[in-house]
């Protein structure tokens, strides 16, 4: 059966031991999000086109937000994310649902999970009359934080790092820690004109395998992938690339924002 995996967000790893220099702990709210919408691509790292992106906010109450990202691929597939979040002194996962279909996925899916009450849902698109359904319930700690990565980061101001924790489903879920560490600091430009530069931190997905399955993952060459961040952090922090897979052992892809280009008339 194939697994599923989202934007960094699900990943496969088991937590036996945090460093000491990792944050074990809700992440706090030094930057509440807001109404937006922006627009990303996804590539292959050789610059092929995939997917045209759309990456939207919109409040659902007090110090709650709803966050959407879709993707429409060029061979039809859709990738459809929502997650919704409170964001008041602590980011708390309220819900989480992930659809994908198409020939870009090895398996058509539909997901959902409900951050307050633990229960679940993980349906698989075949095509029979009777398609199966897993549903259920876990015990979620106050980190857990599928679909959030890019608003974590930007909240780990003077912070060299942090370790929450995600549910993967493959398709039956499981519920894992993950390592967000910072790398370095790169250059990049934040437009066409040579001057006009800035620093984006380089940030680290990795899920803690502890010494057991890490030593069986490196033998059986099964060890996941990291799944790489880029985030101008001057001032406001603002998201700029992202690279690893949508799904799990899938190929490692990019998505980068985009601007909106309009049609000239003649």
């Amino acid at each position: 059966m194939a697994k599923a995996s989202l934007i960094g967000l699900l990943l496969v790893g088991i937590s036996l031991a945090i460093p000491a220099d990792i944050f074990a702990a809700p992440i706090e709210v030094l930057y509440p999000e807001g109404v937006s919408e922006g627009f990303v691509t996804l590539t292959t790292l050789d610059g092929k086109k995939l997917a045209d992106g759309e990456l939207s906010q919109v409040t659902t109450g007090a110090d709650r937000l709803a966050s959407r990202l879709t993707f429409r691929f060029t061979d039809g597939s859709l990738y459809d994310e929502t997650v919704t979040f409170s964001q008041k002194k602590h980011l708390a996962l309220l819900s989480y649902q992930l659809t994908q279909r198409g020939p870009a996925f090895p398996e058509s899916l539909t997901i959902s999970l409900n951050g307050e009450t633990g229960q679940y849902q993980v349906r698989q698109h075949e095509k029979t009359r009777n398609e199966p359904v897993i549903s259920g319930h876990l015990d979620l700690p106050a980190d857990v934080y599928n679909g959030m990565t890019i608003t974590l980061l930007k909240n780990l101001r003077g912070k060299t790092g942090a370790s929450v924790h995600m549910v993967v489903f493959t398709p039956q879920p499981k519920l894992y820690q993950v390592d967000l560490k910072l790398l370095d600091d790169e250059e990049t430009s934040t437009t066409n004109r040579k001057e006009l530069k800035a620093t984006a931190a380089h940030y680290v997905l990795k899920p803690k395998l502890g010494w057991f399955l890490g030593t069986l993952a490196s033998i059986f060459g099964r060890t996941p992938p990291d799944y790489h961040f880029w985030l101008i952090k001057k001032d406001v922090p603002t998201f700029v690339r992202f690279e690893g897979s949508l799904y799990q052992n899938g190929p490692v892809w990019r998505i980068e924002q985009v601007s909106p280009r309009v049609k000239q008339e003649r």
